[in-house]
């Protein structure tokens, strides 16, 4: 029952639910009754939004989502104990999953040849709320970090540069990541305080296509200048850092407080602390 509730809470429906369960919704349906007739208490009001948590319902997810959590630790953990192969899931953003993490996996999977790591990429606001909601169990982020809920150990330290071809018009648009990357919020912090607020912005979603932009001499756009190594059509382009104090950003690797390290995380941090 407990596991129907939790699926109920995240997928927002008794419909999506029994599906994410591989069940009928009737059989969803009738586990969370069940439950509210053992508490005496409404878990979910349904309505045309889908099923919302009552208050009860909300402090029951809290508990049973940090049991929930607790549990798939300790599950990983003992695999991890009876033969290294505890999940590792790990998030970054897009430049540093390119420019920065092939060699590091690469001593990784030797490290831990049996740990299951998977890599998620976005923005760094994106990659926090996903380590925050324990959908991932780590990730590289720019910026600043809240210490209150994460850890976080220093990764990478990166130049930003601006990127542009020679035969760009004035006053070029930026090409950006959306809303919640770092390097996009530096650069519209920039063209503010050189007075060039309203620079279009062009929202582009991998950074091969801000690449590609480029190039066809569409928009500048400012990213780590590591990023620009090992790529074909970054060599045709300018690129001249950003004026300090914008040009220096530090990427951290961050996990939860309450996370409690698996092998493979455990020489990940090791990897990183090496390095420096």
């Amino acid at each position: 029952m407990l596991r129907t509730f939790l699926a109920v809470a995240e997928q927002g429906g008794f419909a999506a639910a029994a599906q994410k369960l591989g069940t009928v919704q009737s059989n969803v349906t009738h586990r969370i009754a069940r439950m509210e007739e053992q508490y005496g208490q409404k878990l979910f009001t349904r309505g045309r939004g889908g099923a919302q948590l009552t208050p009860f319902g909300e402090i029951a997810h809290l508990h049973l989502d940090r049991l929930s959590e607790e549990i798939r630790s300790v599950e990983s953990n003992l695999n991890d104990i009876a033969n290294g192969s505890g999940n590792l899931r790990l998030g970054a953003m897009e430049t540093t999953a390119s420019s920065r993490l092939p060699t590091l996996l690469k001593d990784l999977r030797e490290a831990c040849p049996d740990a299951r790591l998977s890599l998620t990429t976005g923005p760094t606001a994106q990659l926090m709320q996903a380590v925050w909601k324990r959908e991932l169990d780590a990730a590289f982020v720019a910026g600043p970090v809240d210490e209150n809920r994460f850890r976080a150990t220093p990764a990478f330290e990166e130049e930003l540069v601006i990127a542009s071809s020679k035969n760009l018009p004035s006053d070029p648009p930026y090409l950006v990541f959306p809303v919640g990357c770092h390097y996009r919020a530096t650069t519209e912090t920039w063209l503010r305080s050189i007075g060039k607020p309203d620079t279009e912005l062009l929202e582009m979603g991998t950074f091969d296509g801000i690449l590609g932009c480029v190039a066809a001499e569409i928009g500048c756009a400012v990213a780590p200048r590591n990023a620009f190594k090992n790529s074909l059509a970054s060599q045709s382009l300018e690129l001249s850092p950003l004026p300090q104090p914008y040009c220096n950003v530090s990427t951290s690797l961050i996990m939860r407080n309450d996370y409690i390290p698996v092998r493979a995380a455990t020489e990940l941090l090791h990897l990183l602390t090496s390095e420096q």
